[in-house]
């Protein structure tokens, strides 16, 4: 047993979690997904810089 409070590990295990690093990896995962789509959804107007779309008006016979 140790004494240090560190969780013991079972090498013999199939598979051991690293939480940390999943973590990390999920958070730096979430965060571009959303700074990307930020990106997209003004890139229209940040494209357009200002100007307004022209209406599209009909024609009377």
């Amino acid at each position: 047993m140790s004494s240090g409070g560190a969780p013991d590990i079972n090498y013999d295990a199939d598979f051991v979690y690293d939480y940390h690093t999943l973590r990390v990896g999920g958070l730096t995962f979430a965060a571009v997904i959303v700074f990307l789509s930020i990106l997209l959804l003004a890139g229209n107007s940040i494209r357009r810089c200002g100007k307004s779309k022209p209406r599209a008006t009909k024609e009377e016979e």
